[in-house]
């Protein structure tokens, strides 16, 4: 399964919610109300976990994911860091 498509399904599972012409890739998570600041925090762990990737205090900081769009080029430059393709 491709990258997205499993961030997606992540998201839809992990937040009760699906993903159609409403509820886009472009959608910002938040103003949605899909997640919250404890959502936020929930959905980090779980991109650690699922994609075997270490997350810095900086990417706190740096990067903002509101968007399954912006989740999944952060987690694509995160796996291009480690030397994964």
């Amino acid at each position: 399964m491709e990258r997205t498509q499993r961030l997606r399904n992540m998201i839809e599972e992990q937040f009760l919610v699906e993903f159609d012409e409403e509820l886009t890739d472009q959608s910002d998570l938040f103003k949605v109300g899909v997640i919250d600041s404890f959502g936020y925090v929930q959905l980090l762990g779980s991109l650690e976990e699922e994609f075997s990737i270490q997350l810095k205090d900086e990417d706190f900081l740096k990067e903002i994911l509101t968007s399954l769009e912006s989740i999944d080029a952060f987690v694509a430059k995160k796996i291009a860091e480690r030397g994964d393709r």
